[in-house]
């Protein structure tokens, strides 16, 4: 757990830069523009590239003490959030296609910009989420998804989140059988009993690919943003994705919002559980805020 804020880094600090060969944007030029700009910046940075999560976990248990510098997307700071022994301190140079954490966290999506960040920004605490289900454990950076956007998520098989054409077929697929999920909800009292087409447990304000699935989170307020969305037909899930993109307004007729530390979903095995990209199985689950657990470079 991440305690209280670094001081900014002073003269000529020496930095891991670890690039994700696998993120959409993270090719080679933009890994040595990124690298470039940190060294313009008076860093001394060292560059690992990797393509697992094992390449990850040995790049940053190589260097314990030095400020970790992700190159790549969301998925990237998704798998070192899931490290046995994330960074203390972690920087990021958005390389993505939908850069959700970036966005939400306030970092630059320029890459001097974000570089000039990551050298001479603080180090904050940020919430994560933890994810129990009977058949994995995950720690959620962005979101829980349980409903038309976890079935789609499953059927997604690009390399990255820039196979737009996969993301369509993933999508059509799960729109043609898509019914409405019953499903309860509980935070320490009684179960609430829901038929929702889609709902997300959230950490930051965006999801997938730009969608504002919660307007309010705070991933400092050690709480979970719950969010659940009525629908019954595949008309009101192709209404309910162009509100999400365009930025829902709370409160909103047929959205369900409420802020707890902890929860229990149970989709009686009707929906995959999806934490961030990552299918948890059909559940139940229980999710519980993980106060101040990471620390990001952010402004």
């Amino acid at each position: 757990m991440v305690g209280t804020a670094s001081s900014s880094p002073t003269c000529a600090p020496a930095l891991q830069v670890i690039v994700n060969a696998n993120a959409s944007r993270a090719g080679g030029r933009v890994a040595v523009r990124a690298v470039a700009a940190l060294r313009r910046a008076g860093a001394s940075a060292e560059t690992v590239r990797t393509s697992s999560l094992a390449e990850l976990e040995a790049a940053c248990a190589a260097v314990p003490d030095r400020r970790v510098v992700l190159v790549g997307g969301d998925g990237t700071v998704h798998a070192a959030a899931n490290l046995a022994n994330p960074p203390r301190e972690l920087a990021l140079i958005p390389a993505g296609r939908a850069n959700n954490v970036a966005r939400s966290l306030g970092i630059p999506l320029d890459t001097r910009a974000a570089a000039a960040l990551a050298v001479h920004g603080a180090a904050r605490p940020i919430d994560l989420i933890e994810a129990r289900a009977p058949s994995a454990r995950r720690v959620v950076v962005e979101s829980l998804s349980v409903g038309f956007l976890a079935h789609a998520r499953v059927r997604y098989h690009g390399r990255n989140s820039a196979d737009l054409r996969a993301g369509l077929r993933a999508g059509a697929g799960a729109l043609r059988r898509f019914r409405a999920l019953p499903l309860s909800v509980s935070d320490g009292g009684a179960p609430e009993e829901l038929e929702l087409s889609q709902l997300f447990v959230a950490n930051l304000q965006l999801y997938e690919f730009g969608l504002r699935v919660a307007p309010f989170a705070d991933p400092t307020d050690g709480l979970l943003d719950v969010v659940g969305i009525t629908g019954r037909s595949r008309r009101s899930v192709i209404r309910m994705l162009l509100e999400l993109h365009r930025g829902m307004r709370l409160p909103h007729r047929g959205v369900h919002v409420w802020r707890t530390p902890r929860a229990t979903i149970d989709t009686g095995g009707r929906s995959p559980v999806v934490a961030d990209s990552m299918d948890l199985g059909p559940g139940p689950v229980v999710v519980r805020a993980m106060p101040a657990a990471l620390g990001v470079v952010r402004p």
